[in-house]
Order: C-alpha cells, then sequence, then structure tokens
C-alpha cells in the first residue's frame, strides 16, 4: 500500500498585484496595477516619479485595483502609469490613506533608516525560508512585521539586526 503524500507547510507567494497611484506634474491622478512585477523595481519607479504604491489586501481593495489598467513597468513617461479618473482615484486615496503627492522612497539604505512601511526580507523559520515583510512598528532594536504575500499569517517580531534590505541602487 502507497503512503499518501503530506502537504507542504511551505509558504508559496501567490501571483502579486501591486498598485502605483499619484499626481502627475500637471496634477493629473495617474494610477495602475502591476501583476507578478519586481518590487524593487516598481519602487524605484514611484520614487522617481513622486508616486505611491500599495499591496491590495481585502476583496474590496482588489475590487478598486482591478478597475486600474495595467501598468507596462518597460514603458516610459505616461505609458507606466497612464491618466486614471478623479472618482477612482479618490477612491484609492480614500482606502491607502495618507496625503496625495510626492513621497519618500520605500527603500531604506540602512537600518537605522527603518520605520513603519518600509519593505524588508526577513526569515520565517529555518525551514521556510527569508520573505518579504512590511515594518508595521519599529522600536530601538526590534520591529513588528506583517508578512507582505501572506496578510492572514499572524505578526512577528525580529531584531533589526536580524533584517536584510532590498538593493537600493
Amino acid at each position: 500500500m502507497s503512503k499518501k503524500p503530506t502537504k507542504s507547510n511551505s509558504k508559496k507567494p501567490a501571483n502579486k498585484i501591486v498598485i502605483m497611484f499619484g499626481l502627475d506634474k500637471d496634477r493629473k491622478p495617474r494610477g495602475a496595477r502591476f501583476t507578478g512585477e519586481n518590487e524593487a523595481l516598481l519602487a524605484k519607479a514611484a520614487a522617481a516619479m513622486g508616486f505611491r504604491l500599495a499591496v491590495p489586501v481585502t476583496k474590496k481593495h482588489f475590487e478598486v485595483a482591478n478597475k486600474l489598467p495595467a501598468g507596462k513597468i518597460h514603458a516610459t513617461g505616461s505609458g507606466l502609469v497612464p491618466v486614471v479618473d478623479q472618482p477612482l482615484y479618490d477612491q484609492i486615496i480614500s482606502l491607502v490613506g495618507g496625503e496625495p503627492g510626492a513621497i519618500s522612497t520605500p527603500l531604506p539604505k540602512s537600518s537605522a533608516q527603518l520605520a513603519p512601511g518600509h519593505l524588508v526580507i526577513a526569515q520565517a523559520t529555518v525551514e521556510d525560508g527569508w520573505w518579504p515583510a512590511i515594518i508595521i512598528k519599529r522600536s530601538s532594536d526590534a520591529v513588528t512585521l506583517k508578512w507582505r504575500d501572506f496578510p492572514s499569517e499572524p505578526e512577528i517580531v525580529r531584531p533589526v539586526s536580524a533584517l536584510a534590505l532590498l538593493n537600493t541602487d
């Protein structure tokens, strides 16, 4: 008799959606959704344009994100993040929060710059390896993290010294 295969508990990320949005130099609202793209590359593009990034996690977030046109990471100018209707842009702002306009870079250059909202790489377990996580809280020597690709997982606490930063070059 053959043995039934056991399910692995290792985490496998889904094809993740990231939205990029902001006001262009003429104050026109722009927005796009990117599926399965390199997040570090998206972060650089967003920082260069003064746009923001967000990751949908709830059903409502996905409903709004799916109304956005697909972004083209290899396009330039208006092809990267097209103009969207003001009501749709307002919906995004109301879900994400914060003020519209230019933001600081989402990728810290050193552990001293780590703050809530920053994306880092953290070890889940020795067996599960390292995964992208978002800083929720920071004390002087530890951070509370939420797994970026697994938002339903509980928050974890890790020492600042145990985190990996994403390449900002």
